[in-house]
């Protein structure tokens, strides 16, 4: 069998997928340079291991007002940022649950719209942000826990 043709299929499935991620990232950088031009932002994630992740941006005043929002939701690298509406006026970090399932929003946006609520309280009070480890990460740790004697631990 000659491989070949397999190395060059390869490379061409890599190089595709850089440059649709290359476009992703150009979108969402985009759109918040355009959020960020009307204020400061609001930004919220919601991680998919397997399912459909979803970021959340709003634009918002000096007193929190919601101003704009948009959000990016999917699995691949042809998700793209879309508009979030139905939350100008609110103040960010008083969105709340019902807030999102009164808009009918599916459960990893709602995750992201909360997160960039909670995210905005913090830096507010003060605080700092602290990042959630990725999926992937948190298996390798459980399979290192269950791997390793706890002595070594």
């Amino acid at each position: 069998m000659n491989i070949i043709p397999l190395i060059i299929l390869f490379c061409i499935a890599f190089a595709l997928q850089y440059l649709l991620t290359f476009l992703q990232m150009r979108s969402f950088m985009s759109s918040y340079r355009e959020l960020r031009q009307k204020g400061r932002v609001a930004i919220g994630k919601a991680r998919g291991a397997f399912r459909a992740g979803a970021i959340a941006m709003f634009a918002i005043d000096g007193s929190g007002t919601i101003l704009e929002g948009n959000y990016m939701q999917g699995v691949t690298v042809f998700a793209r940022v879309r508009s979030l509406r139905g939350f100008e006026g609110m103040d960010v970090g008083a969105l709340q649950r019902k807030d999102c399932e009164r808009r009918h929003l599916a459960k990893p946006i709602t995750k992201a719209v909360l997160e960039a609520s909670s995210n905005y309280r913090i830096l507010m009070s003060g605080g700092e942000l602290t990042e959630e480890p990725a999926p992937l990460v948190r298996a390798a740790s459980a399979l290192k826990r269950l791997a390793l004697p706890r002595t070594e631990l």
